[in-house]
Order: C-alpha cells, then structure tokens, then sequence
C-alpha cells in the first residue's frame, strides 16, 4: 500500500475525506458480510451453493460443511473442490498449531517464513492473503473461518482456480499447485482430492463418474450447523460399525497394486479403513485417517480414551487431539469374547502389528467373520474361524487383541 502524501488543497482533503468515508462504507459493507452474516450463523445453506450429498454430510460437520459452502459463494470457487482439500489436508481436526514444515492450521496454509512451506524471506502466503472469516477483527491461522475463507483466496488468487463452474482439469490443476505437486511417493495428492470432490457432488466438465454413486446422492436436507462449533457424536452402535463396513465390500484400489484407496493416503491401508469407517460411524477419532495409517494406532487410541486411563495420556494425533480424555473406549485381550463392531488386530502387539479388520458377527461357538480393508487389494470378508486359530485360517499373524469403541450400546465384551 503506497503511502498517503501530506499537504494538498482543501478540494483534495475534502475529496480525501469523502473517499475514505466511502472505502468505510464498503469495508463495512464486506465485514457485514464476511463477519456478522458468517459468524455463528445458522440455518440452511446459501442459495447459490451446491447441495450436499451424502458424501459430503458423512465426511463434514454441518458447522464446517457451511463455511466451506460460504467461502464457495463469497469468493466465487467450488466448495466441494475446497472442501475436499481440506480433508485431504486436515479431515475434522483442527490441526492446530505449526508442523515441522512450516504450514499451519487446518487448512495447512504456510506461515512460518524461511520454512518448507514458505521458502524465501518474504512475506507468507497466509501474510499476503489471510481473510478475517468470522468477523470477529483478528486473523487466526488456527480459526476454520479464517483459515477456509484464506484457503478460497489463494487457490484463486495465487493457484489459478478458476470461477464456480470451471472444469475438472483447472480445478485439478488448482489442487495440484495447493500441495506443490500433483503427487509424491507418499499421496497421489491431486486425484485423491478431486475423487473426494467428485464425491461431494462436483460434476463439472471432464469429471469421472463418482466411484460410489450412492454417496454422491443429495443427503436430505436439514436445520443446517454454525460457525460456532459443532459435537460428534459421543460413541458408535456396533451395528451401525458393520453396517458401514458391509457397504464398502469389494470396493479396491485403483489401480490394484498401488496402495491407492478411496480411504487415505495411498499406503498400506487396512487401518485406515478401520479409522474411515469407525469415523464416519460417529467414534470421535481426531485428525484425518491418516492420522491412523499404523494398525496399531487404533489400539493405542483406544487404550488412551478408556475410561481406566490416566487423563492426559498420550494419543495418535497431532495436538490438539493427542491429549486423551477418558470416554468410554478400551482394549480387550486376544482371549474376550468380542463385540460387532470391535476392531481386531493381528500381530504381537501395538508396536508390532501386521493386520487390523472389523469383527462383523460373532457366533455362540466362538467363530467370528471379519471385514478387512486391503485384502487381497480390496475390502473382503474373512472367516468364520477361531480367533484362537486366526494363523491356520490364513490370516497374517494371531491375534493380540480387540480395540472397542466408545459406543452407544451394551456390547458382548468378555
């Protein structure tokens, strides 16, 4: 911003005068409606944003899903393709505070300068953009308004993302210039974006068809959420575990034999199969699922939140969400009687686990059939067998335990 001479007629000052009155007018004017009209607002969404689908409802809060819907509208970018980096960078954590990289907040923006995420001595990214996205006078890396509105800005201002309504390769590409690169040897980070935003409902031109149509349908519509925060539920029905479970049944990677999976990272992902559908089932799991990408990070969450922990113990996750609060959660020995639902796991222990899957049935006899994500590249069903004679079965390694879930409904624990 240049700065403002001295002197000059009085024409000038009072022209002066009467422009700075005017840019208070329209800086009120876009507070009014990037502050008040955002913040803590309720209600459905804006008319002129996409409806959510199913997908998008499962994978969102409504608090959350209406930011990214208003972020969409006011600076004019597809939410669903916004939305979708935002999973992909954060899921539903908070992802507070500053990584190792430099990027920070839950839109993983850079902000520390000098860093992986901000080379060079100038300004950040999150300095040349940042919008005030709640209203409330103060730019906060670690806010969700803030953060999703400064999102929006950059993928439109600095990475080419073009216009609500633009095609699927410029959005790709957008996607692509968010990460740095379109893929790594870790994620193949542009596709993995673009199919969550397929799923969210984004069908512009050059779209594939979404890999589960069901889930792309409309999600009925509802009182909507608020900026001001919203609850997971507080434990999961078994049944509800399995049934979600069932759903995904020969669902495979893409292409077999690359690890690429519609729950993650492209990584070995039993687990996160397990954390996906635990999560969307309504077990508050912090973080995205990569957060659980090791097997034997779901038994450890577990072991942290049960109600015989110590508060404050350790958990998988970055902070906020590695400080573990008694809810309900807990481990259970290879030889209890399991509940459906129950996350089973398969090696010596949580440090030296080589398989997890879902306990879908358990018969009088002791059997129990299990659902596995990355068997045999695909989600398969497993069993029935002994637990006792897991190895004989085929399975990879006996088991060690069972990981149980804050849940909403008595369980058949042993």
């Amino acid at each position: 911003m240049s700065a403002r001479r001295r002197g000059g007629s009085l024409l000038a000052l009072i022209a002066t005068g009467v422009l700075a009155a005017v840019v208070v007018a329209i800086t009120g004017t876009v507070m009014a409606v990037l502050g008040s009209e955002i913040a803590c607002m309720g209600g459905g969404g804006s008319a002129l944003a996409a409806p959510a689908t199913r997908a998008a409802e499962r994978d969102i809060s409504p608090g959350r899903l209406r930011i990214f819907q208003e972020a969409g509208r006011r600076i004019d970018i597809d939410w669903r393709v916004l939305a979708a980096i935002g999973e992909q960078e954060c899921g539903e954590g908070n992802c507070a505070g500053i990584n190792s990289s430099g990027c920070a907040g839950p839109m993983q923006i850079g902000y520390v300068r000098g860093s992986a995420c901000s080379p060079g001595s100038g300004p950040t990214i999150w300095e040349l953009y940042r919008v005030d996205g709640d209203g409330d006078g103060v730019t906060d890396i670690n806010n969700p308004a803030d953060a999703i509105f400064t999102a929006a800005r950059i993928l439109r201002r600095e990475k080419g993302a073009p216009p609500a309504g633009g095609s699927y390769a410029a959005y790709r590409d957008a996607a692509c210039g968010y990460y740095g690169a379109c893929a790594d040897g870790v994620a193949n980070y542009a596709d993995e974006v673009m199919a969550r935003a397929v799923s969210y409902g984004f069908d512009r031109k050059g779209s594939p068809p979404p890999s589960s149509p069901a889930a792309t349908e409309p999600a009925a519509s509802g009182g909507g959420g608020s900026f001001c925060g919203s609850s997971s539920a507080a434990g999961a029905s078994g049944n509800e575990i399995v049934r979600i479970a069932q759903s995904q049944l020969g669902r495979g990677e893409d292409p077999p034999g690359s690890n690429c999976n519609p729950y993650g990272p492209c990584v070995e992902w039993c687990s996160l199969f397990v954390a996906w559908v635990w999560k969307r089932a309504g077990v508050p799991m912090e973080g995205s699922t990569a957060t659980y990408a090791y097997s034997g990070t779901v038994y450890e969450w577990a072991e942290a939140h049960g109600g015989g922990g110590l508060p404050g113990a350790p958990a998988p996750g970055e902070p906020p969400f590695s400080t573990a609060e008694p809810n309900g959660a807990r481990v259970l020995p290879p030889t209890a009687t399991p509940a459906p639902g129950d996350a089973v796991l398969y090696g010596s222990g949580p440090t030296a686990s080589d398989h997890i899957g879902i306990v879908e049935r358990v018969f009088p006899g002791g059997q129990i059939t299990t659902i596995d994500g990355n068997f045999g590249n695909r989600v398969a069903r497993s069993g029935p067998f002994l637990p006792s004679q897991a190895v004989a079965y085929g399975m990879p390694a006996p088991i060690f335990g069972y990981a149980h879930p804050p849940s909403t409904e008595d369980g058949a624990d042993g």
